[in-house]
This record gives structure tokens, sequence and C-alpha cells, in this order.
């Protein structure tokens, strides 16, 4: 990658620990239901720059853990493993599709999306509950936590409320969102780069 990819890169991981943050405060509006948008504004990272697989570790790991620095779940650093899985299977996803010039069609966008919505739900699902387990002072408090510690919550039940509560408004939300925000980004982009050029 190169500087200005790199910058790029920062910037979104920034957005997104903004927009993971900001999340929060939709509680009293939405109730139980998250919506992980964050990941449809990450993912724009392996959608508008074609980098190496080891680049897109590196800069999922770096994601995972600005996103912990924001989260409000109970074991922050199920973060970490969801977001770098997440980003990692965009790219994957991303250049399958990807056009000769570099660009991707919405559907593309959107599916590739989807995808690294239902790896990183994945992910997080399974290392938030184990996580629990293992390492409970690692855990924020709350019912989830006392509950998976006392063996009242199982894995099945967790996954299934996980999902109808966090992971089907994501996967929604993300689907719809991801190719409006890739429109946007790539519109800023080119706009930017002709500004460059006067």
């Amino acid at each position: 990658m190169n500087t200005k990819e790199i910058a790029l890169c920062g910037g979104l991981i920034a957005l997104a620990w903004a927009v993971h943050r900001l999340m929060r405060f939709t509680e009293p509006i939405a109730g139980d239901l998250q919506f992980g948008i964050a990941i449809s504004v990450y993912c724009l990272m392996p959608l508008l720059i074609r980098m190496s697989f080891t680049e897109s570790n590196v800069v999922g790991l770096a994601t995972g853990f600005a996103l912990t620095a924001a989260t409000a779940s109970p074991f922050p650093l199920a973060n970490v493993p969801a977001h770098w899985a997440g980003l990692v299977s965009c790219k994957l996803v991303a250049d399958k599709w990807r056009g000769e010039d570099g660009s991707l069609r919405p559907a593309a966008v959107s599916a590739a999306v989807v995808v690294a919505t239902a790896v990183s739900f994945s992910a997080f699902v399974l290392a938030s509950y184990y996580g629990i387990l293992s390492l409970p002072e690692l855990s924020r408090g709350g019912g989830a936590v006392e509950a998976i510690l006392g063996r009242s919550l199982t894995f099945s039940a967790f996954v299934a409320a996980s999902l109808l509560k966090v992971g089907v408004p994501t996967l929604v939300s993300n689907a719809i969102l991801a190719p409006v925000f890739y429109s946007m980004a790539r519109t800023f982009n080119s706009r930017s780069e002709e500004v460059q050029d006067r």
C-alpha cells in the first residue's frame, strides 16, 4: 500500500471507531437490537484498496484493536478476532468479484460485506462466550456474563439470542448500507483526486 492508501485506512479505522462508539447511544431507540454498521465502514478498506493478504491481516488486527476500545460488549477482546476475520473475508470475496478497473458492482459490495458480517458475527459469538468462560476477569459484568459463568446460559441459547438481537439486524443493515457507503467513498475519492490534479 502507498502512503495515501495507508492514510485512507487510518481515516476509515477512526471513522469505524467513532461509528462503533456512537452506536451505543441508539439503545434508547432500538432497545435490545444492535446494528454493527461499523463493519460496513471498515469493509470500505478492502473494497476501495487492492491490498495484499498480509496487509489485510495487519489492517484487520488494527481495526479489531481499535473497535475493542469503542465497544460496550460484555467481552471486549472478542472484537479483535471478529473484526480481523470480517475484514480479511471481505478482502477475499471482493478480490473474486472485482472488475478490470478495480471497481465493484453494488450487488458484489453488498455480498462481500454480508459475508464479512456473517464471519465477524460467528467469530465474535465464539470469542465472547468462551472468552467469558476462560478469562472472566477481562469481561464486563452484567446479566449475560453472570448467566454464562453460572452455566444457566448455554452456548446455543447465547448464539440464538445474539443472532436475533445483533446478527440479523446487522446483516440486513449492512446489506443495505454497504453499497451506499461504497458509492459515496468512490465519489469522494475521485473528487479529491481531481482537486489534487489541478
